[in-house]
């Protein structure tokens, strides 16, 4: 998994990210920056709802970490575990 980065560094062309919440560091949100909002005071948008977040409202940031190749055997034995599953 990747170091967490400060969010000073973050990414601000529109890809999503994993950050810490200032005010409730136990919390992460997946954000990005919202080109559309720039300049507006929340331009942190959130991914599960259309809520935004003031600039400074992360503290740190790290991208999503690469997903796992699956392999030809593991691809077919997805497919027949969800062909047999009850509908």
């Amino acid at each position: 998994m990747d170091d967490w980065r400060l969010m000073g560094r973050a990414p601000r062309d529109g890809r999503w990210i994993i950050a810490i919440n200032r005010h409730d560091p136990d919390r992460r949100a997946v954000v990005r920056w919202d080109p559309d909002r720039h300049g507006d005071a929340r331009p942190w948008h959130v991914a599960s709802c259309d809520h935004g977040f003031a600039e400074d409202a992360f503290t740190d940031w790290m991208p999503f970490p690469a997903c796992p190749q699956c392999d030809a055997a593991r691809l077919q034995a997805l497919a027949e575990a969800v062909e047999g599953a009850p509908r």
